[in-house]
């Protein structure tokens, strides 16, 4: 399964430009979704389930998802990639969310250590992005990663915004296992301080920008131009996860909505 999923990406030039085309190719592939927290999936993370989620049904996920299976991809195209725990920055709350609970992929190439990250919402970089070195651009905009002591990691994944850069995770280079994938996916299902156990989030970058869908409205942003457009009704939000979304997402989604209208009535 994997074979065929590699056997689509046709990659060429540098090992950093070839990972670059696959990190882009997952970001037309797969939507950050959180349906399987919302629907109380509790199966096991493991190879074979992220190739039969994903490859075989269709499905997105989140960052343990994701960067699971881009490190199993990664790995068997050769590249020595390792998973890595990173803890997000919640910026209205000055403050870090649940510990090591977002999940990345680490390289080191030529004595320099290279963040790659196809599981942060919608805000990727499409590419490496090298410790103390330029910062990347993408449609989801301009990024960089340094070198700073924090309480949670030596290294900081920062943003470009209107207000400068801002802080995005903090990180260690130390390697995890698929136990640990585990162990974040409870946080994330279980844990009253989780953001993704209490309403719909699908999102993804596309193009020329990217787009977000909440149980409440559709939002976008494409070449400079911002729309929200609120939802009056299920039937609404259903409509617009079909024109955006995979077909497995949007049956997820059908069976959410009903869950839903079943614990109202």
């Amino acid at each position: 399964m994997t074979d065929s999923f590699i056997g689509q990406l046709k990659l060429k030039g540098s090992m950093l430009e070839k990972i670059s085309h696959v990190q882009k190719f997952f970001a037309q592939q797969f939507e950050f979704e959180n349906l399987d927290v919302l629907l109380a999936n509790e199966e096991t993370i493991s190879e074979q389930y992220l190739r039969d989620k994903m490859l075989k049904q269709g499905r997105g996920g989140l960052c343990y998802e994701l960067n699971g299976l881009l490190f199993i991809v990664l790995r068997d195209l050769g590249f020595p990639v390792r998973l890595a725990a990173a803890t997000i920055w919640v910026q209205p709350q000055e403050s870090y969310a649940l510990d090591r609970t977002h999940v990345v992929n680490l390289l080191e190439h030529e004595n320099v250590w290279y963040l790659i990250d196809s599981g942060f919402g919608n805000n990727l970089a499409l590419q490496p992005v090298a410790l103390d070195g330029d910062s990347v651009t993408s449609p989801a905009g301009t990024f960089r990663l340094r070198t700073e002591k924090t309480e949670k990691g030596r290294m900081v994944f920062e943003q470009l915004t209107d207000s400068g850069w801002e802080r995005r995770y903090g990180l260690y280079p130390d390697e995890i296992d698929w136990a640990h994938l585990n162990h974040v996916k409870q946080q994330i299902h279980h844990s009253p301080e989780s953001s993704f156990n209490k309403a719909l989030l699908i999102a993804k970058v596309t193009d020329d920008g990217t787009y977000s869908i909440n149980d409440k409205r559709y939002h976008s942003k494409h070449s400079g131009t911002e729309e929200t457009l609120p939802f009056q009704s299920p039937d609404e939000l259903l409509e617009r996860v079909r024109q955006h979304s995979a077909p497995a997402v949007y049956e997820s989604v059908k069976e959410y909505v009903q869950r839903q209208k079943s614990t109202r009535d």
